[in-house]
């Protein structure tokens, strides 16, 4: 069977291959716990309020 015709073709070629790809994270993103919401209204002043947050810290910077 072709590599390509199988479903399961990646995570064989990950398990040969024994090394990890680095990831990208998120380097300032503003520090968040675990909340709960009354409401979508809510929710959505706390997602704005997070964005302006962001915005003003130079929006996302990604980092491997």
């Amino acid at each position: 069977m072709k590599t390509t015709d199988s479903y399961k073709a990646k995570l064989d070629i990950w398990a040969r291959e024994h090394q990890p790809c680095p990831q990208p994270k998120i380097a300032n993103l503003p520090r968040f716990g675990s909340k709960k919401f009354n409401s979508y209204a809510e929710l959505n002043a706390w997602k704005k309020q997070l964005l302006e947050t962001l915005a003003s810290r130079g929006g996302a910077r990604w980092t491997t």
